[in-house]
C-alpha cells in the first residue's frame, strides 16, 4: 500500500446480494484497491461476495442484528474486536443502524468514522436519524440532495455533510448502434422493427409498484397495440404480476426476463425506461438507462427528480396515480422525436452530474483525509479536523 494509502473497513446491516448498497462498494472497493488502498467489508454473506473478492476486497462475516440493550452491547464488543484485529485507518457504516453500532464501538479510539447515507426508507426511521448521526459520525455522505436535505430538517448539523452522488459505469452501460437491430429484439416474439418498447429493471417487490406499471400498459395498449413491457428483474411479487397480467388480457405483450446479468444489453431493447416505483431515493437502474441513452418515465418520489427532469430527459407522474403514468407513456409513444431528444438529455446529464470517475475521486479524497487523522488526535476532535481537511462546503 502506496504511504498515502488507507484501509478502511466498511460495515453493512444487509447480505451482500443483490441491492444499490451493495452495487456501490462492488465499484468503490476494487476501485480503491487498484489505487493501493485497502478493503475490509464486514457484512453477512450473500451470492455477490466473489465479484467483491474478485476485486481484491477483503469480507469479513459480521451481522448487525439487535433488538435489546444487552445484544446491542454484545454487537459492540464484537465490532470492537473486529477493529481491533483489522486495524483500519477509516470506518465507513453505511447505514444509520450500522453507524450507531459503530460509534459504540469506537467512540474511544482516534479513527474518524465516516457515514454514507443511501436512502431512509420511511419517515419514523428519519425521525432520529439527525441526533444520531451527530453523536456517531464524523462526517456524514450524502447520495443526494433529497436525503440530505431531508436529515437537515431533523437536526443533523450542516457542517458535517457532503453530497457525492454515485457514478454509473459508463464503460458498461452505454448506448449501443441502434441502426442494428439489437440481437434481443429478433429473439422476443411478437416484437417488430416499430414495436416500442418499454421496460423496467427492478426487484419484483411491492415498493417497486410493478402493478401500477401493468395496469398503465393495459391502458396502452387499448390505444397503441404496437407495444410490449419487458421486465427484467425477479423477486416474491413473479408469480403474483405474472396473474395480474393474464387477468388484464395483457399477459402475452408482457416479458417477465427474470434475473439478468446482461443488462445493457436488455436496456438497448427498449425505447422507454419506466419505473413507478413508491419509493425510491436516487435510483440506480434509472441513470444506468440515461448512460444507455434512454428516455425515463418515473415516479416524483425520494431524490429521482435529480436524476429525472420532467421534461428534459423524461417525465415525472405521481406515484400510484396508473392514469398519469398511462398518459406519460403515451405522450412518448406518439413522439419519437421526444424520445430522442430526451435520450440525448440522459447522456448529456450521465456526465455532468453522475460521472463514475467523480465520485470515485470524492469519495477517495474524503476517505484520505479520514486516514491522515487516525492516531493523531483525540477522538473528540476528530470530527473538526475532518470537516477541514475533507473540505466540506
Amino acid at each position: 500500500m502506496s504511504g498515502r494509502g488507507f484501509k478502511i473497513l466498511y460495515l453493512m446491516t444487509e447480505p451482500f446480494g443483490m441491492g444499490g448498497v451493495q452495487s456501490d462498494l462492488k465499484a468503490l472497493g476494487p476501485h480503491f484497491v487498484s489505487r493501493g488502498h485497502e478493503v475490509v467489508v464486514a457484512c453477512p454473506e450473500g451470492d455477490q461476495l466473489p465479484v467483491l473478492e474478485k476485486g481484491g476486497v477483503r469480507h469479513v462475516p459480521f451481522t448487525v442484528h439487535f433488538r435489546t440493550p444487552g445484544q446491542f452491547r454484545a454487537q459492540a464488543k464484537s465490532l470492537k474486536d473486529l477493529i481491533e484485529q483489522v486495524r483500519p485507518s477509516v470506518l465507513a457504516p453505511q447505514s444509520i443502524r450500522a453507524s450507531w453500532v459503530c460509534h459504540a464501538a469506537a467512540k474511544t479510539l482516534p479513527i474518524a468514522r465516516v457515514t454514507t447515507v443511501h436512502n431512509i426508507h420511511t419517515n419514523a426511521n428519519a425521525l432520529f436519524a439527525g441526533v444520531i448521526l451527530n453523536r456517531a459520525s464524523h462526517l456524514v455522505i450524502f447520495e443526494s440532495d433529497h436525503e440530505q436535505k431531508r436529515l437537515l430538517r431533523l437536526g443533523l448539523s450542516g457542517k458535517m455533510t457532503r453530497v457525492i452522488p454515485s457514478g454509473i459505469d459508463t464503460r458498461t452501460f452505454y448506448r449501443e448502434d441502434r441502426t442494428k437491430a439489437p440481437r434481443l429484439r429478433s429473439l422476443l416474439p411478437g416484437i417488430g422493427p416499430e414495436t416500442v418498447i418499454f421496460g423496467c429493471v427492478a426487484r419484483l417487490s411491492e415498493e417497486k409498484a410493478h402493478k401500477d406499471l401493468l395496469r398503465a400498459f393495459s391502458i396502452v395498449r387499448k390505444t397503441y397495440p404496437d407495444t410490449r413491457l419487458v421486465l427484467v428483474g425477479d423477486g416474491p411479487l413473479r408469480e403474483d404480476l405474472e396473474g395480474r397480467a393474464r387477468e388484464l388480457g395483457i399477459l402475452p405483450f408482457v416479458h417477465f426476463a427474470g434475473q439478468r446479468t446482461n443488462i445493457r444489453e436488455w436496456l438497448n431493447l427498449f425505447d422507454v425506461f419506466t419505473l413507478a416505483s413508491t419509493r425510491e431515493s436516487l435510483p440506480r437502474a434509472a441513470r444506468e438507462a440515461m448512460a444507455c441513452g434512454l428516455p425515463v418515465i418515473a415516479t416524483r418520489v425520494g431524490a429521482t427528480r435529480e436524476a429525472v427532469r420532467d421534461g428534459e430527459n423524461g417525465l415525472l407522474v405521481p406515484p400510484s396515480n396508473v392514469d398519469a403514468l398511462a398518459r406519460a407513456m403515451l405522450h412518448l409513444l406518439y413522439e419519437p422525436d421526444v424520445r430522442l431528444r430526451m435520450g440525448e438529455r440522459s447522456l448529456a446529464m450521465i456526465t455532468e452530474r453522475f460521472s463514475e470517475d467523480r465520485w470515485f475521486a470524492d469519495n477517495e479524497a474524503v476517505y484520505i483525509a479520514a486516514s491522515r487523522l487516525a492516531g493523531q488526535m483525540e477522538p473528540e476532535v476528530i470530527g473538526e479536523a475532518l470537516v477541514r481537511q475533507a473540505g466540506v462546503p
